[in-house]
């Protein structure tokens, strides 16, 4: 390895590490905006559509790293139109969400 490899191997690992240092400190600090944007959305209504065709409305309780939803007070719903089916606290694997709505809340709090 020259000299010139290893020196742009360095600044590339000091990048690396005040980008990961930044990040930690965002974190701390409860600046990260997309945790923000998450606490944003705890407690509103979703509406996920699966991979098989259900539609599950309840209330955002948390996410993981592997975009497994968990919605509480849930029901479920068909697309043929079927009744609805209360199912309270659920996990949704995120392998088979295919999108998720969130209801505006800011609207109903205005008014």
């Amino acid at each position: 390895m020259s000299s010139d490899e290893k020196d742009t191997d360095d600044e590339t690992w000091n990048k690396i590490q005040a980008k990961r240092d930044e990040h930690k400190a965002m974190v701390e600090q409860g600046t990260n905006p997309s945790r923000k944007k998450l606490r944003s959305w705890l407690n509103n209504t979703f509406r996920v559509k699966m991979s098989d065709g259900r539609i599950l409305i309840g209330m955002f309780v948390c996410t993981d790293a592997d975009a497994n939803v968990i919605l509480g007070l849930t029901s479920e719903y068909t697309e043929q139109g079927g009744e609805e089916r209360i199912l309270g606290l659920v996990m949704i694997p995120g392998r088979y969400i295919v999108s998720i709505e969130v209801e505006d809340n800011s609207v109903a709090a205005a008014s």
